[in-house]
C-alpha cells in the first residue's frame, strides 16, 4: 500500500536530518533569493513555486545545500532582513505550503534547505515593534527592544552603514523614545536581555525547523547585546545567547546548522565557534578580498598571510568561503591603504562603491577573463571550508551598478534568451528589477539554456569541477598545508583526508609560471591531475617541477597506488648507484677470457654484478614481470659481444632466480666513459646499471635498448646477416625478405633514438622508419608475432600489419630457438584504436544532452569506422586461412572433437573463476556484492550455457589467429587500421599460442573490448550519480550499435572470402562466438580480482548478461 504523500516527506525530512550530523564539511551551498530565481505565476516577482520547478538546475550543478535569503512577510526596505512576521511567507513569494513542497522536493533530490535567522532586527512594521512603541516605559511589551531617552548613550560605537545613516539611536514619535538599531533606522534592534526574547527567537527557530530546515545562517550575529562603554560587537553576553539556540537545537534538531555571519576578524570570529557549542560555522571575511588583491598584485602573499593568521577551530567546525553575495564585496577586514588598491583595481568607477566595498558580481570584478573565472572558483573550492555559490556566478552573469543600493548584484536569473530571459512571463516593466540586457552579459547572449548546450561553457566548466571536488572529503574536512615555493607568483597547498592527498597549484600571474614544489614527505606517490585524470611523473627526492599557463590551475590526487605515465622511466641518480671496479672491458666478468691470475677477480666482479647490482636494476623496470618477489640473483647463461665501429655491446641471456621457477630474460648491455663520451653516457643514465671505473676512466653500464649506436648496429647486423658464436650456441641476426625496403638508407642519416616503456618488453624508435623491440622475459621457440610476422609478410602478403624487418635469434647447440628482437617498419599513426574509441565515445556522451542532429551523425562516424577494423579483421583471418604447404599455418577442419575440448577448458576456467570470486576475503563493495552473488549462484546455467556450446556445429576451419586481439592491439592509420602485436597471450606458453584455433576467438576479444570501452568512457564522463544514470542507458545503446556494426561486416567479408560457407554458416556459429566471449570476460574477471578489484563490475557484468542474467 503507497503511503501517503505527508507521510513519504516527513520520512524524508528526518532521513537527511539524521545523516551525518557534519554534513556542512561537505556541503557545497548555493545561495539565491527567492524573488531573483525563477517566477511561475507570472507577476514579474520570484517565488518558491518557480524555484521549485528549477530544481533541476540547481541539483545539476553539482551543489547539495541551497540557502535562501529572507522569503519572510516584510515591507521590503532592506530586501527582506526587515522582516515584519517570522513565522510566515511573503505573499508575492508563495505560502506556507508552497515552502513545504519546495524543501521536500529538495530533500527527494539530496538537496539541504538553509534559511535566514534574522534575529538581530525587525522590521519597524513587526507587530512586536508596533506594540513596543504604544507600550508604556518598562512594560513587557516596550522591553522587546531596546529604548534610550538620551541618543548619546553606546556612544564608542560604529555605525555601519555609513552612507545612509548618522546615527544609531532614531527618534519615535509614537513612543516618545529613541530606539536603538545597529542598521538602517526602519530595523530596530530586539532586547537580547529580554529572556521573553530569547524564547520568542527560540520559538521561530523551531517552527522553521519542524517544517524541515536543515539550518539556520545567523544575520548580524555579533551585534544581539549593547553594554555602555564597549564596541557592542562581540560582546561576552551575546555567545552566551548563542550558546542557548545551540543548546536548543542540539537537544531537539540534532545534525541541523548554526551560520554565523560576523564580518571580522579571524581571532573575533573564533570565538563564535565557543567550544563547539556555539555555531557550526562562520564566514571568513578577510579570505575572500585577499584573494582578489593576490589576483591584483600577482603575489601570494595576502592569501598566505590572512591564513597564516587564521586561529585553529574546533574539529568539529568550519569556515565558510565565498567569493561574491547578494552584499557588497566588503572591504571592512582590509588595511585602509589596502581598501585604496582594490578601489583603484575593482572599482575604479565610483559608482561600482557603496558603504566600505564594492558593489559587483564576480564576472564583471575580473573583467569577464574565463581564465581569472576559473582560478578564482578553483581558489574557492579547495580553500579550506565550505564553499558558498551565489546564483548566476555559475554562467558569469552581470550586475547593473546604475541601479540603487545593492541591486545591481540582484537581478533575475538568466535562463534563456527569451522574454525576461525565461524568468518570468510578465511584461518586462512588471518586473522586480531590469534583467541584464547589455551586448555582453546580457540574457540574450548569456543564459542557462545557451550554456547547458555549449561544452566549454562556464556552466558546464563548473559543473565538472564541483563533480571532481565531491570525489574526495579531502577538500571539504582535510588538514590544510600551505607549501612555500620560491616562485612567490605560485600559490600551493595540500589538503589531507586519511589517506587521501590532494595538492593544489595555483598561478595567481597573468604570464605562465615554472615552480618547484619540494613534496619529498609524498616520495612515491603519482600525481593524477583530477580534472582530465591523467597522471604525471611520480615524485621523488628533487623538488618537483611545474609549469603552469597564465591564471592557470591544477589540482592533483597524489595516488599510491596509480600507475605513472607509460613514457616514465624510473631512475636512480648516478651518484647513488655503487661503483663496480673493472680491469678488462667485458672479460672483467669471465674468468675464462681473463689472464689465471684474473680469474679470482673475475669470479669477484661476475658475483657482485649478479647477486647485486643487476637484480636491484631489473627490479626497478617495468618490463620484470615478477616484481612481487626479491629477485636473489640475475644470473649471466649465455652472452656474446656484438662488436661494430670500436665499440663492443653485451648481449646476455639472464637467468632470474627468485622462490619461484628461474625465469630467463633478454639484457644486452653497454659501456660509456665520461672522458671520451660525455654526452653518450648522459643519454645513456636514466638506464644505468651501475657506475664503473676502469684505471682512471669512470663510467657506466646501462640497458643498450638505449643506446642508439647500439640499435643501429644491430639493424646493420641484422642487414648482414651476422651470426655471433657464444658458450653454447650462437646469436643468429636474420633478416626478412623486405629488409631492404623497410631498413633502406635509414642509418645512412642521422636516425635518434626514441623509447617506448609502455610494455613488458623494450621498443626502441630508430628514425622515423624503423621498430625495434627487445623480448624481456623469455619462452622456448619461435616468438609467435616473428613468425605470424614473416608469413603475413612474405606469404600472405597482407598489408594491414606492420612489415617485418627481420630478428635477432639465439640457436643453441641443441637445436633451440629463443627469439630475441624483432626489427619492423615503423608506421606513422594516430595511436591505438583503444584510445582513439574511448576518446571519441566519451566526447559523444558529453554532447548527447544536446539537441539537434549531430549525435547521432556521431555515433553512426564511429560505426562506420569500427566497420573498416571488422573489414580487416575478417582480411586478417582470410590471410591466415590461405594454404601455402607451411604446416604451422595450413587451416585444419574444425572437428566437434576440438568444440568438445573447447567447451570443456572454458568449464575448468568457469569453475575456477568463480572460486575464486567466492572466497575473497574481505566483501566486496555493495554495489557490487548482489552482483557477485548472482554470478556466483548462476553457475549452474553458465555451465549449462557452455554444454550447449559444445553442440555447435562445425562451420569453419581452424586457423592460426592473433590470439590477443583487443582495441589496444590496433593501431589508427590515415583513417584505416593496422593490427598489431601477435605475441598472443603472454601467460600462454608459445605452444599453446601457436595453436590452431576458431578465428572467432579473435572477434570475440574485440566485442569484449568494446564493452571495456564503454565503462571507462563512462567513469570518465560521468562525474556524478545523476550523470551516471543519465549517461549509462546512451553508452549501452552506442555499445549496441557498434558491437552490431562490427559483426554485420565481419560476416559480410569473412563469408564472401570463403572462410563460412554463407550467412547461415556464420549464423550458426553464435554459440562459439558466446562460448569465447564467456572465456574472454572470465579470464577478465581472474585479472581484475587479481590486479584491479575496483574494475570486476567490467567483466563482473560481461558474464551476468552471457549468464542471461541481465539484458
Amino acid at each position: 500500500m503507497k503511503a501517503e504523500p505527508a507521510i513519504e516527506a516527513a520520512a524524508l525530512r528526518s532521513a537527511i536530518s539524521q545523516g551525518d550530523p557534519h554534513w556542512y564539511k561537505d556541503a557545497v551551498i548555493y545561495e539565491l533569493h527567492v524573488k531573483a530565481y525563477a517566477d511561475a505565476n507570472g507577476d514579474g516577482i520570484g517565488d518558491l513555486a518557480g524555484l521549485t520547478q528549477r530544481l533541476d538546475h540547481v541539483q545539476s550543478l553539482g551543489v547539495n545545500t541551497i540557502w535562501l535569503l529572507p522569503f519572510y512577510p516584510s515591507p521590503l526596505r532592506d530586501d527582506g532582513y526587515d522582516v515584519a512576521d517570522y513565522e510566515g511567507v511573503h505573499p508575492a513569494y508563495g505560502t506556507l505550503d508552497d515552502f513545504r513542497a519546495f524543501v521536500d522536493e529538495a530533500h527527494r533530490r539530496g538537496l539541504r534547505v538553509i534559511t535566514e535567522l534574522v534575529v538581530n532586527h525587525t522590521s519597524d512594521q513587526h507587530p512586536w515593534f508596533q506594540a513596543a512603541r504604544r507600550a508604556p516605559k518598562g512594560s513587557p511589551e516596550r522591553d522587546f527592544y531596546v529604548w534610550s531617552d538620551d541618543p548619546k548613550k553606546y556612544a564608542g560605537t560604529r555605525i555601519i552603514f555609513t552612507d545612509t545613516e548618522k546615527s544609531n539611536w532614531t527618534w519615535d514619535e509614537v513612543a516618545q523614545q529613541y530606539f536603538w538599531h545597529r542598521f538602517f533606522s526602519h530595523q530596530p534592534d530586539l532586547n537580547f536581555d529580554n529572556p521573553a526574547v530569547i524564547e520568542a527567537v527560540l520559538k521561530t527557530m523551531e517552527f522553521w525547523l519542524d517544517m524541515g530546515v536543515d539550518g539556520f545562517r545567523l544575520d548580524a550575529i555579533p551585534y544581539l547585546i549593547e553594554r555602555d562603554g564597549t564596541s557592542n560587537e562581540n560582546l561576552r553576553e551575546t555567545h552566551d545567547v548563542i550558546k542557548l539556540i545551540r543548546k536548543r537545537i542540539d537537544a531537539k534538531y540534532p545534525g541541523r546548522l548554526l551560520l554565523a555571519e560576523a564580518n571580522m576578524w579571524p581571532e573575533d570570529v573564533r570565538e563564535y565557534f565557543g567550544e563547539d557549542d556555539e555555531c557550526h560555522m562562520a564566514y571568513h571575511f578577510p579570505l575572500m578580498p585577499r584573494m582578489y588583491m593576490a589576483i591584483a598584485q600577482e603575489d601570494r602573499h595576502p592569501v598566505v598571510e590572512i591564513l597564516a593568521q587564521t586561529p585553529e577551530i574546533p574539529a568539529h567546525c568550519q569556515w565558510a568561503i565565498f567569493l561574491r553575495n547578494h552584499d557588497e564585496l566588503t572591504l571592512e577586514m582590509v588595511t585602509s591603504k589596502e581598501r585604496d588598491y582594490l578601489y583603484k583595481m575593482y572599482a575604479a568607477d565610483t559608482r561600482a562603491r557603496i558603504n566600505l566595498g564594492i558593489r559587483r558580481r564576480l564576472a564583471p570584478l575580473l573583467e569577464n577573463d574565463r581564465a581569472r573565472i576559473e582560478l578564482m572558483n578553483s581558489l574557492l573550492l579547495s580553500m579550506p571550508g565550505t564553499p558558498v555559490l551565489y546564483y548566476g556566478d555559475e554562467i558569469g552573469m552581470g550586475d547593473n551598478i546604475f541601479l540603487g543600493d545593492r541591486d545591481g548584484v540582484r537581478t533575475p536569473m538568466q535562463w534563456t534568451s527569451d522574454r525576461n530571459g525565461g524568468f518570468s512571463r510578465a511584461d518586462p516593466q512588471r518586473l522586480y528589477l531590469p534583467p541584464i540586457q547589455d551586448p555582453i552579459y546580457g540574457f540574450e547572449a548569456l543564459n542557462v539554456e545557451a550554456q547547458s548546450r555549449e561544452l566549454s561553457s562556464l556552466l558546464n566548466w563548473t559543473r565538472r569541477l564541483l563533480a571532481v571536488r565531491s570525489t574526495s572529503a579531502a577538500f571539504g574536512r582535510g588538514r590544510f598545508t600551505m607549501l612555500h615555493p620560491g616562485n612567490r607568483k605560485v600559490l600551493a597547498y595540500v589538503r589531507e583526508h586519511e589517506e587521501d592527498v590532494i595538492l593544489c597549484v595555483a598561478n595567481v600571474s597573468r604570464t605562465a609560471q615554472p615552480v618547484e614544489l619540494e613534496l619529498r614527505a609524498y616520495k612515491g606517490r603519482v600525481p593524477v591531475e583530477m580534472m582530465g585524470r591523467n597522471a604525471f611523473p611520480p615524485i621523488g627526492d628533487l623538488p618537483y617541477l611545474l609549469t603552469l599557463p597564465a591564471h592557470g590551475f591544477f589540482w592533483f590526487r597524489l595516488s599510491s597506488d596509480a600507475q605513472p605515465p607509460s613514457w616514465h622511466v624510473e631512475t636512480l641518480p648516478l651518484e647513488d648507484l655503487p661503483t663496480l671496479v673493472l680491469f678488462d672491458g667485458w672479460n672483467s666478468f669471465f674468468r675464462h677470457r681473463v689472464v689465471p691470475w684474473r680469474m679470482g677477480l673475475a669470479e669477484k666482479i661476475r658475483h657482485q654484478f649478479e647477486a647485486e647490482l643487476l637484480p636491484h636494476f631489473m627490479q626497478r623496470q617495468r618490463w620484470y614481470a615478477a616484481k612481487a618477489d626479491k629477485l636473489a640473483r640475475a644470473g649471466i647463461l649465455e652472452h656474446g659481444e656484438l662488436v661494430a665501429d670500436g665499440r663492443s655491446w653485451l648481449l646476455a641471456v639472464v637467468e632470474a632466480r627468485t622462490a619461484a621457477d628461474p625465469v630467463r630474460y633478454f639484457v644486452p648491455l653497454t659501456m660509456a666513459f665520461e672522458d671520451r663520451e660525455e654526452e653518450r653516457m648522459r643519454a645513456l643514465s636514466a638506464l644505468a646499471v651501475t657506475k664503473i671505473r676502469q684505471q682512471a676512466e669512470v663510467g657506466i653500464i646501462a640497458d643498450a635498448m638505449a643506446d642508439e649506436s647500439f640499435c643501429h648496429a644491430l639493424v646493420a647486423a641484422i642487414g648482414e646477416g651476422r651470426t655471433v658464436r657464444t658458450e653454447g650456441g650462437s646469436l643468429r641476426f636474420v633478416p626478412g625478405s623486405t629488409f631492404a625496403q623497410v631498413v633502406g638508407d635509414a642509418l645512412d642519416q642521422p636516425a635518434p633514438l626514441r623509447r617506448l616503456t609502455a610494455s613488458s618488453n623494450s621498443i626502441s624508435l630508430i628514425g622515423e622508419r624503423l621498430f625495434l623491440k627487445a623480448y624481456r622475459c623469455l619462452h622456448p621457440g619461435t616468438n609467435p608475432e616473428l613468425e605470424m610476422g614473416r608469413f603475413l609478410t612474405d606469404k600472405a602478403g597482407f598489408e594491414h600489419c606492420v612489415p617485418v624487418a627481420g630478428s635477432l635469434e639465439w640457436v643453441s647447440d641443441k637445436g633451440d630457438t629463443w627469439t630475441l628482437a624483432l626489427l619492423q617498419a615503423q608506421v606513422p599513426n594516430q595511436g591505438d584504436a583503444w584510445a582513439a574509441t574511448v576518446d571519441r565515445l566519451e566526447r559523444w556522451l558529453e554532447t548527447s544532452g544536446t539537441d539537434g542532429e549531430e549525435p547521432a551523425r556521431t555515433l553512426a562516424a564511429m560505426a562506420e569506422g569500427l566497420r573498416v577494423l571488422a573489414r580487416r579483421v575478417a582480411e586478417l583471418h582470410l590471410a591466415l586461412a590461405r594454404s601455402t604447404g607451411d604446416p604451422a599455418f595450413d587451416p585444419e577442419p574444425m572437428t566437434p572433437a576440438d568444440i568438445t575440448r573447447w567447451c570443456a577448458a572454458v568449464q575448468r576456467e568457469c569453475r575456477a573463476t568463480l572460486d575464486q570470486l567466492g572466497q575473497r576475503g574481505e566483501p566486496w563493495p555493495e554495489a557490487l556484492g548482489g552482483l557477485v552473488a548472482q554470478v556466483i549462484a548462476a553457475a549452474p546455467a553458465l555451465l549449462s550455457r557452455i554444454e550447449q556450446a559444445g553442440h555447435a556445429p562445425p562451420t569453419h576451419p581452424k586457423t592460426r589467429v592473433h590470439g590477443d586481439l583487443h582495441l589496444g592491439q590496433v593501431l589508427v592509420c590515415r583513417d584505416d587500421f593496422l593490427l598489431i602485436d601477435f605475441e598472443g597471450e603472454p601467460k600462454r606458453d608459445f605452444e599453446e599460442r601457436r595453436a590452431k584455433q576458431s578465428a572467432l576467438r579473435d572477434v570475440a576479444g574485440v566485442l569484449r573490448s568494446f564493452d571495456y570501452a564503454r565503462h571507462t568512457a563512462l567513469q570518465q564522463t560521468a562525474k556524478t550519480a545523476t550523470e551516471m544514470e543519465r549517461l549509462a542507458p546512451l553508452a549501452r545503446d552506442w555499445e549496441r550499435t557498434v558491437r552490431q556494426a562490427f559483426l554485420e561486416t565481419y560476416a559480410e567479408v569473412a563469408v564472401a572470402g570463403g572462410l563460412f560457407a554463407d550467412a547461415a554458416a556464420f549464423a550458426r556459429s553464435q554459440p562459439l562466438l558466446d562460448l569465447f566471449e564467456l572465456e574472454k570476460a572470465l579470464y577478465e574477471l581472474r585479472y581484475e580480482i587479481d590486479n584491479r578489484p575496483d574494475w570486476i563490475g567490467v567483466p563482473l557484468a560481461g558474464v551476468a548478461m552471457l549468464a542471461g542474467l541481465t539484458a
